[in-house]
C-alpha cells in the first residue's frame, strides 16, 4: 500500500504539471456543456420529445469525453513516457506493471470523474436540466465503470503500440466511429437499420444506453447487461494490459 501511494502521489503531481492534461482532463468537459449550452440552447423543441437538446443528450456528451480521453489521449500519453525514458526509470524497482497502471487509473479517473461532474453541474445551474440527486449519484457511477473499462482498453492499445505515432492514428481510427456509432453523437434511430443493429453491439452505446437508462429513473437491474458488458470489458482488457505493459520500447 505504501509503494501504491508513492506511485499515486508521483503521477498525480506529474499530471497536474501539464498544461495539456489539466485542460483536457478537467477543463474539457464543462467548456464543452457550456458551449453546446450557448449555441443550442435548452429550450423544449417537438423533435426531442418536448424537452430542451440538453435535456436530450446531457449524458451523451461524457461517453464522447470517456472515449476520446481512454483511446487516444491514455495511450499517446504512455506511449510517451516510454519513448522519452520516464517509464524506464521504473523498471530498475521491484514496481510490478498492475500497481503503476492502478495508481495511473486512479488519477485518471478521479480527475476525468471531476471533469465531468463539473460537465453535468454547468448543465443543471447553467441551463435548467432537470436532474434528481439519486439519478446523478447513479450516472455518476455509472460514469466511474465506464472510465475504468475504456482506459482499461486505453492500457492494452499503449502496451500494443510501438510509437505515439501509431497510438495517435489508431486511436483515431478507433474512437471516432466508436462516438458516431453510439448514440452518443447521432440517434440510433437515425442510422440505417443494419448499422444500428451492429452497433448496439458496441461498449460505447452500451455505456450510452447504460448513462441515459440510469438519467431517465431507470434501476440498475434494467440495465444489467449494458453494466455486466462494461465490466467484462474492462476485466479483459485489463488483465491482458497487464500481460502487454512495457517498461520501454
Amino acid at each position: 500500500m505504501r509503494v501504491f501511494t508513492k506511485v499515486l502521489k508521483t503521477t498525480a503531481l506529474r499530471t497536474l504539471r501539464e498544461p495539456a492534461n489539466v485542460v483536457f482532463m478537467i477543463a474539457f468537459a464543462p467548456a464543452f456543456m457550456l458551449i453546446m449550452g450557448l449555441i443550442f440552447g435548452n429550450d423544449p423543441k417537438k423533435e426531442f420529445g418536448g424537452q430542451g437538446f440538453l435535456d436530450a443528450n446531457v449524458t451523451a456528451f461524457p461517453c464522447i469525453v470517456i472515449a476520446i480521453a481512454a483511446i487516444i489521449i491514455l495511450p499517446v500519453d504512455l506511449v510517451t513516457q516510454r519513448e522519452t525514458g520516464v517509464l524506464r526509470r521504473f523498471r530498475a524497482t521491484p514496481l510490478r506493471p498492475a500497481v503503476y497502471m492502478s495508481a495511473d487509473l486512479t488519477v485518471r479517473v478521479v480527475l476525468s470523474l471531476l471533469s465531468i461532474a463539473c460537465l453535468y453541474a454547468v448543465a443543471i445551474v447553467g441551463f435548467g436540466v432537470g436532474a434528481d440527486s439519486l439519478e446523478v449519484a447513479n450516472v455518476l457511477l455509472a460514469t466511474a465503470l465506464g472510465l475504468c473499462s475504456f482506459m482499461a482498453l486505453g492500457y492494452l492499445l499503449a502496451g500494443l503500440l510501438p510509437s505515439q505515432g501509431a497510438a495517435q492514428g489508431i486511436g483515431n481510427i478507433l474512437v471516432y466511429p466508436l462516438i458516431f456509432l453510439s448514440g452518443a453523437a447521432v440517434p440510433l434511430s437515425q442510422l440505417p437499420e443494419g448499422v444500428a443493429a451492429v452497433a448496439r453491439f458496441s461498449p460505447l452505446t452500451q455505456l450510452t444506453f447504460l448513462t441515459k437508462g440510469l438519467w431517465e429513473g431507470d434501476g440498475w437491474i434494467q440495465h444489467w447487461g449494458s453494466a455486466a458488458s462494461l465490466i467484462g470489458m474492462g476485466v479483459l482488457c485489463g488483465a491482458l494490459a497487464a500481460r502487454c505493459f512495457r517498461w520501454e520500447k
